[in-house]
């Protein structure tokens, strides 16, 4: 079984989304084939040099315990990636920086988180934030202690936007643009589950989210579905 997850937006290993999504990923393992993470696994990722962010470890010992069975993880990045190094490469997971084409159970699936579809002109200010060169080397000038709280609360803010139509309509453009190659299209970002069938055996998948939505896709036998866990499963 393939399983795609999106936007959990860890901020600490003791709160719920993460308790739920470390009780999902144990529950999953005996049947995981592949683990795919669309972006946006925790509230913030900035790579410094020598410091690790505890508040990710246990989140972390799970996904290394499946890597430790042999299992593939891919991560493809988002926007709350802010900064990478080494680090993801070197802990195990296959990392992807943009959109990726993968044959999955013969079919071809495009997967991206979605960011750069989004043209709004938040998220366009947030990315040339967070993309500049300057403004890491200053961050890097910062505590980490001070820094790591000071950058979660900014995505916070940006995760705390409202739903948006326009958003919804974006991706979902996209992917029916894109179904024109492929099989099925798989985005994330918005945090809205989405599971359309746009053609013929032609899919757009939107694999929602991890803080109020706690929905994943799976795809198993070349058969597609959008699922939800614990108490939000229908």
């Amino acid at each position: 079984m393939h399983v795609f997850i999106s936007d959990a937006h860890i901020r600490n290993d003791s709160s719920e989304r993460c308790r739920m999504l470390l009780n999902f990923l144990r529950e999953i393992r005996p049947d995981l084939t592949e683990l795919y993470i669309l972006g946006d696994l925790f509230e913030i990722w900035f790579e410094y040099h020598l410091v690790f962010p505890k508040d990710y470890f246990r989140l972390l010992a799970v996904l290394y315990s499946i890597l430790n069975e042999g299992k593939n993880i891919h991560y493809i990045l988002g926007n709350h990636e802010i900064s990478i190094g080494d680090f993801l490469k070197n802990f195990g997971f296959t990392v992807h920086r943009g959109p990726n084409v993968f044959e999955i159970d013969g079919k071809r699936v495009l997967l991206a988180h979605g960011n750069t579809i989004d043209k709004r002109l938040w998220t366009s200010l947030w990315d040339r934030l967070l993309t500049s060169r300057l403004n890491h080397k200053l961050f890097r000038l910062i505590h980490p202690d001070l820094g790591i709280s000071l950058a979660q609360s900014v995505a916070r803010f940006s995760r705390k936007q409202e739903p948006s139509r326009e958003l919804d309509h974006m991706l979902e453009s996209y992917a029916s643009r894109m179904l024109n190659d492929v099989d099925i299209v798989m985005l994330a970002h918005s945090h809205n589950p989405v599971f359309k069938k746009l053609a013929r055996d032609k899919y757009y998948v939107n694999t929602g989210d991890w803080v109020r939505h706690f929905s994943y896709a799976t795809i198993e036998n070349g058969s597609i579905a959008l699922k939800y866990y614990g108490k939000n499963s229908p």
